[in-house]
């Protein structure tokens, strides 16, 4: 006999099924919850040790923690529950430690202040290329310091960092003496003796006052002034040399100054100076010449014992255009290979190989054609020195 669903019989095979499924046993999802003490966060810490003294072994006495998080304020974390950590560099850091138990709390120590700091080192030097005569610079390469007292062993001291001292003496023996107080407090010296010489071929170039008793006028149409006090050269001593500022509507004006000195065929010399020189001037120039004749001051560059030596000159470089120079502090070398690099000296970077024995002049020019300074040339430690 052939079966046959009905709507009613096929209703009926529904629900039994839906019946038979919801008298099933049901699954229950339980999660685990574990629980105890919370953790505390705390650590000790020694600095330096035989091997680096940058070094600081940290330990933690941190309870019921499972897991640890160190911030060594350098930018660097650990993992380890009692890490040794070494800084690239001498200073103070704040330090946190974060545990976590194993029940999940976490806690995060009190920042502390860590000091990571090699030992005082007292070590310095003449520094020669600022250094005038008997005016002395000093460089100090002292490490994790603190203060400095600097007795330069003629009855004076200094706290500052890098000195300038001006000695009485080119014959006297000092004994300077630098003390250096470390970040941790320990404190180092050093003593060093110097007799310092002063081998400068020219007389006056200090620029002071009485300094234009050894410098010949050869021209004067900008104003001239030496012992000129206030505005300076950076690097420059006490009073320096002022070529006026000066505006020219027409032609030339300009003024030398110059001096002879000593030199022996074949030796080497080296000219330079310090100069401050304002911005904005145009059609200006400030020239240093080497020169066999007191009457020849010449640029042309054909001729090697009559010429141009060092040279600013807004013609040739010095500044964008020849309406606008560049402002100038430092030493003219320096300023002359930077700016446009024009004069003899330019190949020697300011050396001169003398070509007679006997008698040489060093001329200083400030000049104006149709122009403006717009502002003050300062020159100031003139020297002339054999290169040895």
């Amino acid at each position: 006999m052939k079966k046959y669903w009905t709507k009613t019989g096929a209703l009926i095979a529904i629900l039994a099924a839906i019946t038979f499924t919801s008298c099933k046993k049901e699954k229950v999802v339980q999660s685990v919850v574990a629980d105890g003490p919370q953790p505390t966060s705390a650590f000790t810490y020694v600095s330096g040790n035989t091997t680096n003294p940058l070094t600081v072994t940290f330990t933690s006495t941190a309870n019921n923690a499972e897991s640890y998080y160190w911030t060594f304020g350098d930018g660097t974390t650990s993992t380890e529950k009692s890490p040794a950590h070494t800084y690239a560099a001498t200073g103070t850091y704040n330090v946190t430690l974060k545990t976590a138990s194993s029940a999940g709390y976490t806690a995060v120590s009190a920042p502390q202040s860590i000091l990571a700091a090699a030992p005082a080192t007292a070590v310095f030097a003449v520094d020669n290329s600022k250094s005038f005569g008997v005016n002395i610079v000093f460089s100090n390469q002292s490490a994790s310091v603190k203060s400095v007292v600097w007795d330069f062993g003629d009855g004076t001291t200094s706290t500052e960092l890098v000195p300038t001292h001006k000695f009485a003496s080119t014959t006297t023996p000092y004994n300077v003496k630098l003390t250096v107080t470390g970040v941790k407090n320990d404190v180092t010296s050093t003593t060093k003796t110097y007799t310092f010489t002063d081998n400068n071929l020219l007389k006056g170039g200090d620029m002071e006052a009485s300094s234009s008793a050894f410098w010949k006028v050869y021209s004067s149409a900008i104003a001239t002034t030496f012992g000129n006090t206030g505005a300076k050269p950076t690097a420059g001593y006490d009073a320096n040399l002022k070529f006026a500022s000066t505006t020219a509507t027409s032609g030339n004006a300009e003024s030398l100054i110059y001096q002879g000195v000593q030199v022996v065929a074949g030796q080497k010399y080296l000219l330079n100076a310090q100069v401050k020189l304002p911005a904005g001037g145009r059609n200006d120039v400030l020239q240093f010449y080497i020169s066999t004749d007191a009457n020849t001051w010449v640029e042309n560059f054909s001729d090697a014992k009559n010429n141009v030596w060092l040279a600013l000159n807004n013609y040739h470089a010095w500044g964008t255009t020849s309406n606008s120079t560049t402002a100038i502090d430092g030493d003219m070398v320096s300023a002359m290979l930077l700016n446009g690099q024009y004069g003899l000296g330019v190949a020697t970077s300011g050396v001169y190989t003398a070509p007679i024995t006997g008698t040489v002049y060093i001329g200083i020019k400030a000049g104006v054609y149709s122009g403006l300074t717009n502002g003050d040339f300062l020159i100031d430690n003139v020297s002339f020195t054999l290169v040895p």
